[in-house]
């Protein structure tokens, strides 16, 4: 599955550097180029409907925010990534609120580009396998297929120990050994390896404390004292908070790490594991609090143990 991107970017040897980025790490096809803001970029962009689209910030013509806002306006379904130099707070929010994924400061930093396109297409990849998975089951509503309720201790999805070993592997990388919420973390991923609608929970519009519920439920049964749905969240909120801070001191201290590679743009985002760093080599300056996206964390866990 090859991904296509566009550059909107006014320095040509940015944009070269861009563009040998996205080719030599095989990321995918840059399918169009513009150098500015002027003319019917809206119209070239709409037309060419890449998966990524790269913008600058500040370009003759319209800048960066406009481009995006109204790109959004008309359904642009693509991933946009902003590159600028300006580091103020106001045009950086301002930016995500147009609708942006990732803002990368300038000058570039080939490993940032690389890890913010790579979390970006493992984003495109989930969502392509949630749209799959929903027309799949379409097709089978359709034709009136039954599905066949497995016989006792049969069952279509992978064994559960198979699965708990895998997430109990993937949880000791993240440095969550010992963390209450760990458990709390396997049993989630048991549930969702063995529900048949697993987007029911992961789904965009879902809430967490529907799959919190389940996993309480889960415990009720077994006669668990660790039964509150409040607890369940704070365990995991915090055990994702530990991950977070675990992947950030790997990665201050070597951003070639290959647990940092592999598990930082996958499992947070970037913007606010950048944040978490900053704050973990500079402890007595103040900092931005950083923030984890639960949802993110868990999408991420299940696909990977899932593949």
């Amino acid at each position: 599955m090859e991904f296509t991107f566009f550059i909107l970017e006014d320095d040509p040897a940015c944009r070269r550097i861009l563009g040998r980025i996205i080719e030599d790490e095989r990321l995918g096809e840059v399918i169009g180029e513009l150098p500015d803001g002027y003319g019917n970029v809206i119209g070239t962009i709409m037309y060419n409907q890449p998966d990524i689209l790269i913008v600058d910030l500040l370009m003759p013509g319209k800048d960066g925010i406009e481009i995006v806002e109204q790109l959004r306006i008309r359904n642009f379904r693509g991933k946009i990534v902003m590159i600028s130099q300006v580091e103020k707070k106001e045009i950086i929010a301002q930016a995500y609120a147009a609708g942006i994924e990732f803002y990368i400061n300038k000058p570039i930093n080939r490993i940032e580009v690389i890890s913010v396109l790579n979390n970006i297409i493992e984003r495109l990849r989930m969502e392509r396998s949630f749209e799959q998975m929903r027309d799949s089951l379409a097709v089978l509503d359709k034709v009136g297929s039954l599905r066949r309720e497995p016989k006792t201790g049969e069952s279509d999805q992978p064994d559960q120990e198979i699965i708990k070993e895998r997430t109990r592997e993937i949880l000791t990388d993240l440095g969550l050994v010992g963390e209450p919420g760990s458990h709390d973390l396997v049993q989630i991923i048991l549930f969702l390896n063995a529900v048949p609608h697993t987007e029911n929970y992961l789904g965009e519009y879902r809430h967490l404390k529907d799959l919190y519920r389940a996993v309480r439920d889960k415990y009720l049964q077994e006669d668990d004292r660790k039964s509150d749905v409040r607890a369940i969240e704070q365990r995991v909120r915090r055990a994702v908070k530990q991950a977070m801070e675990h992947i950030a001191a790997l990665g201050l201290e070597d951003y070639n790490n290959p647990i940092f590679e592999r598990y930082g743009p996958k499992y947070f985002d970037f913007n606010e594991l950048r944040l978490k760093m900053k704050e973990l080599e500079n402890p007595n300056k103040g900092q931005a609090r950083t923030r984890v996206n639960i949802k993110q964390f868990i999408n991420a866990l299940y696909w990977e143990i899932k593949k």
